[in-house]
């Protein structure tokens, strides 16, 4: 064993041990997280809005806690684990029976989904462990992709199987989610062309170029665009005939024809690709996959608790959003009640001024005062009327208030839950839904005031002090049965005298009696009108008071991300890089990093003193299977982001404007457009700068 070797005896353990520790770190504080969220919404109408959160929250703590105690039984010192995958029918058990030496058991028989387990062996040879998977893009096939892709967690190397056949949608998929979850790939493209037969194997063993065709490399194309868009890359690929390199060594043939056929199976050089990696990178490889195996978790966590902030606060945004308009269109409502209230009241009064132009004054002084007492009680009736009537629109109108708030919010944006079984939705059906809570409750309110029900304050009392005012009023009028005082009619000569003598005492009387009336509801008016006011601000407040809950849950999910996960996140990319640079023994570098940033189809990131940083730029970290992008700490953040994007592209960089957290830069020649967010979202998230990239095309910008 070489030095390096001798290493990965204790590396990986250790690593995988700090690892661990890490994972259960977080987990454990998704575990309070959700508690402490769920303690806050338990009894409150935001429990139908935050509970997928919790939901969520608790489903990661145990999911985080499923891949710690996995990752801490596995088998850290096993050989290299290449994953096999690929398209149906590509070859890949027919590859998978030549590299580890078996019996051909599952070769294919022209049916797809001829495979549809894993199948691990050691191919002891080359000294890497190889895991045949079913393949991808076959018809009713999603099992099979599925179950394809939760053997990629554990592999160190992905060898996918590729044919000259075109590539699936689903197989295109493949590679793309590969690239996501940022696996080294290397490309076996298989040639499918039948040697069992006479002349195909004649073809094979006289003109092997004529076999695989005039340009089999080309069929990468579509691998490479599938891989780019998610801003990744295969590492190596090789063209070759697995069904020949099985027929070589299958003893049919003399001993010349089966070396002929081998060599020209071009099999050894994609054997030696494997090799490579075998002695060469095993321990960085390695050390890769046990990251990943906890760091994809950790960022699929991530994503679901930023997820959860944005959702909460586009829901706390838009409810107090919601709150403000109720109160704004409310408090207008309220205005036009209170002016409908007063014109009723005005009516009813003019009705009784009319009244006492036309009573019959004939009558004697008891009965008239009867008239006047039955008018007073027909007026009391008349305000009550009026007041359950306005009370009674008003209460439908603050509904309907309510309801067209809530509609006119439903376009609000926000986030959903990832992984949660298509339980996530928009903010706009959230919003349809707080708001008819928030009407049933406000109706609830309303109506229960407007009928006399004993809500204590608020509307109840708005309508008590009406209902008391006016009736107190009314009473204090009804006491004087005996309004009406006569004037002996002695005074007077002739009835037609005496009659308008007494119309008008009747009329002085009445009128000085309504003037007063008018006067006492002035006051009673605006106490009402002051106290719906009231009713629709303590509802108001009252949604203002329930949006503490999410404003509690929001600074839980904050915290969270920015004290638990996002210091994990860092801390293991930083302990990854320094693993990295001592297995490729640049032990000074390693042990200066400062911290690290890895973004998929980027690379790391990382951030060393001056010294160092020197010394990678002019000798740089080549032998590393991440690419690793040196910044100075010295350099401001602008400056760094920029000699991130210099290394990346390879190409040369114009900058047309910098400023302390932005950068506007121009490249020479066009990049794929999965390749260039790569880059922009590992300066963006090392340096915090954001960076705009234009293309440079035909001597002008894009």
């Amino acid at each position: 064993m070489s030095g390096m070797d001798r290493s990965l005896t204790i590396l990986p353990a250790a690593f995988r041990a700090l690892i661990v520790a890490d994972g259960r770190d977080v987990s454990r504080a998704l575990a309070r997280a959700a508690q402490e969220i769920d303690a806050q919404i338990i009894g409150s109408e935001h429990r139908w809005s935050l509970g997928d959160a919790v939901d969520y929250l608790h489903h990661s703590a145990v999911r985080l806690e499923a891949v710690c105690e996995s990752l801490a039984d596995r088998d850290v010192e096993r050989p290299l684990r290449v994953v096999l995958m690929g398209q149906t029918m590509a070859g890949k058990s027919t590859l998978f029976e030549y590299l580890s030496g078996g019996d051909g058991a599952r070769v294919g028989d022209g049916r797809q989904r001829f495979s549809r387990d894993a199948c691990i062996r050691v191919a002891t040879e080359i000294g890497v462990e190889i895991v045949d998977t079913p393949g991808v893009g076959a018809m009713d096939g999603k099992e099979d992709y599925e179950f394809a892709f939760r053997q990629v967690a554990d592999a160190d190397l992905i060898l996918w199987v590729a044919t000259t056949r075109a590539t699936q949608e689903q197989t295109g998929q493949a590679l793309e989610r590969l690239a996501d979850l940022g696996k080294p790939i290397l490309v076996a493209l298989n040639c499918l062309k039948d040697v069992t037969d006479e002349i195909g194997l004649l073809d094979m063993l006289e003109e092997p170029e004529l076999v695989f065709g005039g340009d089999a490399m080309g069929n990468l194309a579509p691998i490479r665009r599938y891989l780019s868009r998610a801003g990744g890359r295969y590492i190596d690929a090789v063209a070759i005939h697995a069904q020949a390199a099985r027929l070589a060594l299958s003893g049919a043939l003399d001993t010349d024809e089966a070396r002929t056929l081998h060599a020209n199976s071009r099999i050894d050089s994609l054997v030696s690709a494997l090799r490579l990696h075998a002695d060469g990178t095993f321990a960085q490889r390695r050390i890769v996959s046990i990251c990943d195996s906890l760091r994809l978790a950790l960022l699929d966590t991530a994503d679901a608790v930023e997820a959860a902030h944005a959702t909460a606060s586009s829901a706390l945004t838009a409810g107090l959003g919601m709150q403000l308009e109720f109160r704004k269109r409310g408090s207008r409502r309220v205005d036009d009640a209170y002016e409908e209230l007063q014109a009723a009241f005005s009516a009813a009064i003019t009705a009784r001024e009319r009244w006492a132009e036309s009573v019959d004054v004939d009558r004697d002084l008891d009965e008239l005062n009867e008239r006047l007492n039955n008018e007073m009680a027909a007026l009391r009736t008349d305000f009550e009327r009026s007041i359950a009537d306005v009370g009674q629109r008003l209460q439908a109108d603050l509904e309907g208030v309510a309801v067209d708030v809530a509609d006119d919010w439903t376009g609000f944006g926000g986030g959903g839950f990832r992984e949660l079984g298509g339980r996530g939705t928009v903010w706009g059906n959230r919003a349809v839904k707080v708001g008819g809570r928030f009407a049933v409750g406000m109706g609830g309110l309303m109506a229960g005031a407007f009928i006399g029900s004993f809500l204590g304050p608020g509307l109840g009392t708005a309508i008590g002090a009406v209902s008391a005012g006016v009736i107190g009023l009314v009473s204090s009028l009804l006491g004087l049965d005996r309004l009406i005082d006569w004037i002996g009619d002695r005074s007077f000569r002739s009835a037609a005298e005496v009659r308008e003598r007494r119309r008008r005492k009747v009329r002085d009387q009445m009128s000085e009696l309504l003037l007063e009336f008018r006067k006492s509801l002035v006051p009673v008016g605006e106490r009402v009108r002051q106290d719906w006011l009231d009713a629709v601000e303590g509802e108001a407040a009252r949604q203002y008071a329930a949006s503490a809950v999410l404003e509690r849950s929001i600074a839980v999910l904050r915290r969270l991300a920015s004290e638990e996960i996002e210091p994990v996140n860092v801390r293991i990319d930083t302990e990854l890089v320094r693993e990295l640079l001592r297995c490729t023994g640049r032990e000074r570098a390693a042990s200066t990093v400062i911290r690290a940033t890895r973004w998929r189809g980027a690379g790391m990131a990382i951030e060393v003193p001056e010294p160092v940083f020197d010394e990678l730029v002019h000798a740089p970290a080549a032998e590393c299977v991440e690419r690793i992008v040196p910044t100075s700490a010295q350099s401001s953040a602008a400056a760094s982001a920029l000699q991130i994007i210099r290394h990346l592209a390879d190409r040369e960089v114009t900058v047309h404007e910098m400023g302390p957290d932005s950068l506007e830069i121009a490249l020479d020649a066009p990049v794929a457009p999965g390749a260039q967010e790569a880059w922009h979202a590992l300066a963006r998230v090392h340096t915090g700068v954001d960076v705009r990239i234009r293309d440079v095309v035909k001597g002008g910008l894009s």
